[in-house]
């Protein structure tokens, strides 16, 4: 008898750890998902205020070069046209095949990445090759599920916006809030994810190169 209830005392103590080990990770699953959702709504603020930034009023010169071949075929041969756009400041130079209009949302990336100046140390990283080695292990994170990862990249648009301008008050505050995104992005990974290790190293370097806290 002494054995049984002995036994007894043992399940149910086993049984409560058990419950309140449940109750521990229930709660922690909420904490984390509420974190979530703030750094989902504030990603939502943070691209409404670069609309409203990219609404600025800029002066645009365009250069556009086009040469016929003959003149018997000017009607049907292509023309050759140049465009390339550079920003600086409130002007904005265009010139140069194939470049994106100020207003096309269809640009990638790494597009965006590409408008930031090569470093003058090849040897030291800069951030350019930083936000291209983020963008190359977010989009080859196979535990981030689509609308995650679009959101992740949404983050290196913004902070490539910051790394034109690191002294800007505006893009400051917004740099700082993409940074927790990120964060709060893998958080949701498991440990031994290619990202995780791959942010451990990254997002400080970003973070230091931008002067963001």
């Amino acid at each position: 008898m002494h054995n049984d209830e002995s036994l007894t005392r043992i399940i149910q103590a086993y049984e409560q750890i058990i419950k309140d080990l449940e109750a521990k990770h229930k709660s922690e699953l909420q904490a984390k998902d509420r974190e979530i959702a703030f750094y989902r709504q504030k990603s939502s603020e943070l691209n409404e205020l670069l609309k409203l930034l990219a609404n600025r009023p800029v002066n645009v010169k365009i250069t556009n070069k086009a040469k016929s071949i003959s003149e018997s075929k000017a009607m049907s041969d292509p023309i050759d046209q140049s465009r390339n756009i550079q920003i600086t400041g409130g002007t904005v130079n265009a010139s140069g095949a194939g470049a994106l209009g100020l207003g096309d949302n269809s640009g990638t990336v790494a597009n965006t990445i590409n408008q930031l100046s090569d470093s003058s140390e090849p040897d030291k990283p800069d951030i350019k090759k930083l936000l291209t080695k983020l963008q190359t292990a977010i989009e080859a994170e196979t535990n981030l599920s689509e609308d995650d990862r679009a959101e992740a990249l949404e983050q290196i648009k913004i902070l490539e916006k910051l790394g034109e301008n690191p002294q800007e008050s505006t893009m400051q505050k917004a740099g700082k809030t993409a940074m927790k995104i990120l964060k709060g992005t893998i958080a949701g990974l498991p440990s031994a994810a290619t990202l995780v290790e791959a942010c451990s190293k990254l997002l400080p370097a970003i973070a230091s190169l931008l002067l963001l806290p």
